[in-house]
C-alpha cells in the first residue's frame, strides 16, 4: 500500500468560525474551502488563544504545559527536548519531512526545527516578523532573502520546492506544514490593500 503524502497547513490565530466552510457569511474562503472538501478536515482540535503554545499542542499532541511551553517570549516558547514531535514521528516512519513559515518553538539549535524532525526549514523561527516584501528568512539555519510577499513564498516553498528539496519523491512520502502567520499580524499586511465592502443581501 503506497502511504500519501500529507500537507498540514497550520495558521495563527484564526478562528473556527472565520472561513465561509464553516458557515461565516460575512467572507469568502473558497480555496481554503476546497482543501476542507477534498482533503481532511479536523472538527475537533483545539487551541490555545496564543501562538507558541498553539504550535507545541500540534507538534506533540499533547496539553502545552507538559511540553514546558507556558508564554510567547523570554524562553517561554520552547518545546521541552523530550518531547516528541509529529515530525519525529513522521520520519521514523520513511517520510521526507518539511517546515515552512513560522516556527516560534525555540530559534536555537537544539531547538530548531531542524533538530527536531524536520529536514527541511524554510522561514522564521521568531514569534512575529515586520518585514512583508523579500524578507530576510532562514533556509536550514542559513540566512537567505525571500522573493515577494512572504506569505506566498512560504506556500510556494511548501507545495512546489518538493522536487528540490524531496529529490526521490516519487518513492519517499513526504509531511509538510506551512504555518501561515498573517491573520496574526493582519494590520501589517499590505499596506495598499483595502477591503472589498459586502454587498447587503
Amino acid at each position: 500500500m503506497t502511504r500519501p503524502n500529507i500537507l498540514v497547513i497550520l495558521t495563527d490565530d484564526q478562528g473556527w468560525g472565520d472561513l465561509s466552510v464553516h458557515g461565516n457569511t460575512n467572507l469568502n474562503t473558497p480555496n481554503v474551502d476546497s482543501l476542507a472538501r477534498d482533503g481532511a478536515l479536523f472538527d475537533r482540535f483545539y487551541v490555545c488563544p496564543v501562538c507558541a503554545p498553539t504550535r507545541a499542542e500540534f507538534l506533540t499532541g499533547r496539553y502545552h504545559l507538559r511540553g514546558g511551553v507556558h508564554g510567547v517570549s523570554t524562553g517561554a516558547e520552547r518545546l521541552n527536548l523530550d518531547e516528541t514531535t509529529i515530525a519525529d514521528v513522521f520520519k521514523a516512519a520513511g517520510y521526507a519531512t518539511g517546515a515552512y513559515g513560522k516556527w516560534h518553538n525555540g530559534t536555537q539549535h537544539p531547538y530548531h526545527p531542524n533538530a527536531r524532525g524536520f529536514d527541511e526549514f524554510f522561514g522564521f523561527c521568531s514569534g512575529h516578523w515586520g518585514q512583508y516584501f523579500d524578507a530576510e528568512l532562514e533556509h536550514n539555519g542559513e540566512l537567505t532573502r525571500g522573493q515577494g510577499y512572504l506569505p506566498d513564498g512560504q506556500m510556494s516553498n511548501a507545495i512546489n520546492r518538493s522536487s528540490v528539496i524531496f529529490p526521490t519523491i516519487s518513492r519517499t512520502p513526504h509531511f509538510r506544514c506551512p504555518t501561515d502567520f498573517t491573520i496574526h499580524s493582519a494590520i501589517n499586511r499590505l499596506r495598499c490593500w483595502r477591503p472589498t465592502p459586502i454587498k447587503k443581501r
